[in-house]
C-alpha cells in the first residue's frame, strides 16, 4: 500500500491510500469466505453454498464489505506510521476502483495536536504550606459546632433574622392563573432566602400565632404564560426557634465520639486539614505542571471532540435543573453564554489531557486491565451501585479506555510530582 498524508490543520489531515491489485485480492478472499460461511440460500445448508453462487447472489453487499474493509485497513496502517491519534471516524471524501485492479480512497480525519514537551527538569512546584492556620481551624471547629446545632423554641420574641420558622401557608391567585394551595407546616429559616422576599418581609418582626398576609407578582421565572400572574399568601407563624451552637468543650468532644478532650480534638481536625490540604496542593501543582507542559503556548484542538464534551456538559447541566424541579426550558439561563463558558472549561481540560497524555508516553506508563477493573469497582463502591453493572455499562460505551486514560495521566502526575512531595513537606 502507498499513501500521502497531507496535514490541513494542525488537527486535520488528509489520507490519499491506495492498495495494490494482490491487496485487494487477498482482502477479497477473506471477505468472500466470510459470506460463503454465513450465507444462507435456498436449497443449501448454512455454509454450503458454491462459492460462485453466493458472490453472485451478494456481489453488491461484497463489494461495500470490501470497500469497508480495504479503507480500515488503509486508515489503520497510515495511522500507526505516521503515530496519529483520530478524534474522530476517518470521513472518505472518495473511493475508487481503478482498471489496473487497484483500489484508492481519499479522506479527512481529525486528530490531536503532536506536542512537544519541555524538559521536566525545569520545573518546579510552587510552595504550599500545609499547616493549618488558626483561621482554619477556626473554620472546622465552627463547621462541627454547626453540625450538632440544636433548635431551641423562642418565646415572646418576634421572628428574626436566623430564626427558624414554622408556618402555616394558604395562597391563591386573584385574578385567576392557577388552584389555590395550603401548606399545612412550612419551615424555612430566616435570611437564607429560602421563601419568597415579600413572605420573608411579611413574616420578620412576627410573633407566634400571629397571621399576616404578602402578596407577590410572578416574574420571568414563571415563564411567559405565568409572568405577571399575582399570588396573595396567608401566613401564620406556629412555631419560632432560634439555633444554639455547643461550646468548644469537653461536652462536644465527648459527643462526637473523642477521647481525650478538646485538644485531641483538635489535633483530629488539624489532622483532617492537613490531609484536606495536601488534596488541594496536588491539584494546585498539577496546575502548575500542565502549564509548565504547555510552555506558553495554547495547543489547537479538534474541533469535534470539543463540541461534543460542550454539548455534554449542557445536557448534564438541564438534567441537574430538572433533578431540582426546574425546567430547563422556563429556567432563567442565557444558554448561549453558558454555552460560551462551558466550552472555554472543556478546552482547558482537553489541552491537559493532551499535555498529559504526552507525558505519560514520555515517561512509559501503563495501565493494566487489571487496574482499570479495581478503579471502576471504586468507582461502583462509591456510587453504590453493583460492579458488574458499572463495568458492563461502561463497556459499552467505550468508558473502560476513559478510565484507563484517566489513570494513566494521574499517574504520570504523581510520578513526577512525588519528586517534590518530600521536600515541601508530606
Amino acid at each position: 500500500m502507498s499513501y500521502e498524508i497531507e496535514r490541513a490543520t494542525p488537527c486535520k489531515v488528509l489520507l490519499t491510500a491506495t492498495l495494490g491489485p494482490e491487496e485487494v485480492r487477498e482482502e477479497r478472499d477473506h471477505v468472500v469466505a466470510e459470506w460463503v460461511r454465513s450465507a444462507r440460500i435456498a436449497g443449501f445448508r448454512k455454509g454450503k453454498a458454491p462459492r460462485s453462487l453466493v458472490e453472485r447472489r451478494f456481489a453488491g453487499e461484497i463489494r461495500e464489505d470490501l470497500e469497508e474493509h480495504l479503507t480500515r485497513h488503509a486508515w489503520e496502517e497510515a495511522r500507526r506510521e505516521e503515530n496519529l491519534r483520530p478524534a474522530s471516524p476517518l470521513g472518505i471524501r472518495e473511493a475508487t476502483w481503478l482498471e489496473s485492479g487497484e483500489f484508492r480512497l481519499k479522506g479527512e480525519v481529525e486528530i490531536y495536536p503532536n506536542v512537544e514537551l519541555p524538559a521536566l527538569d525545569g520545573f518546579t512546584p510552587p510552595h504550599f504550606d500545609l499547616e493549618p492556620s488558626e483561621e482554619d481551624l477556626a473554620g472546622a471547629l465552627t463547621q462541627l459546632q454547626e453540625r450538632q446545632a440544636a433548635w431551641e423554641p423562642v418565646e415572646n420574641e418576634p421572628a428574626a433574622t436566623g430564626m427558624l420558622v414554622e408556618a402555616e401557608v394558604h395562597g391563591e391567585f386573584p385574578d385567576g392563573g392557577g388552584e389555590p394551595f395550603h401548606e399545612e407546616r412550612s419551615l424555612f429559616q430566616l435570611g437564607q432566602g429560602e421563601v419568597y422576599p415579600e413572605v420573608e418581609a411579611a413574616v420578620t418582626g412576627r410573633s407566634v400565632g400571629d397571621e399576616v398576609s404578602a402578596e407577590r407578582t410572578i416574574g420571568d421565572e414563571g415563564g411567559e404564560e405565568r409572568k405577571g400572574t399575582r399570588v396573595s399568601y396567608r401566613v401564620k407563624v406556629k412555631s419560632l426557634r432560634r439555633k444554639r451552637l455547643p461550646e468548644v468543650d469537653e461536652a462536644l468532644a465527648s459527643s462526637l465520639g473523642v477521647e481525650g478532650g478538646v485538644e485531641t480534638l483538635k489535633a483530629r481536625l488539624k489532622e483532617r486539614l492537613r490531609a484536606s490540604k495536601a488534596e488541594r496542593r496536588r491539584d494546585v501543582w498539577r496546575d502548575a505542571l500542565v502549564n509548565h507542559l504547555a510552555g506558553g503556548k495554547v495547543l489547537d484542538l479538534p474541533e469535534r471532540p470539543v463540541q461534543e464534551e460542550t454539548r455534554k456538559d449542557m445536557v448534564e447541566f438541564a438534567h441537574a435543573l430538572a433533578r431540582r424541579g426546574v425546567d430547563p426550558e422556563q429556567a432563567k439561563v442565557d444558554w448561549e453564554q453558558m454555552e460560551k463558558d462551558m466550552r472555554a472549561r472543556v478546552e482547558v481540560r482537553l489541552r491537559a489531557e493532551v499535555l498529559l497524555d504526552a507525558l505519560a508516553e514520555r515517561l512509559a506508563i501503563t495501565v493494566s486491565p487489571t487496574e482499570v477493573d479495581h478503579e471502576v469497582e471504586h468507582q461502583a463502591q462509591r456510587i453504590g451501585v453493583p460492579y458488574a453493572e458499572l463495568r458492563g455499562n461502561l463497556a459499552k460505551a467505550g468508558g473502560l479506555e476513559r478510565v484507563g486514560a484517566v489513570l494513566r495521566r494521574e499517574r504520570a502526575v504523581d510520578e513526577v510530582l512525588g519528586r517534590f512531595v518530600e521536600q515541601d513537606g508530606a
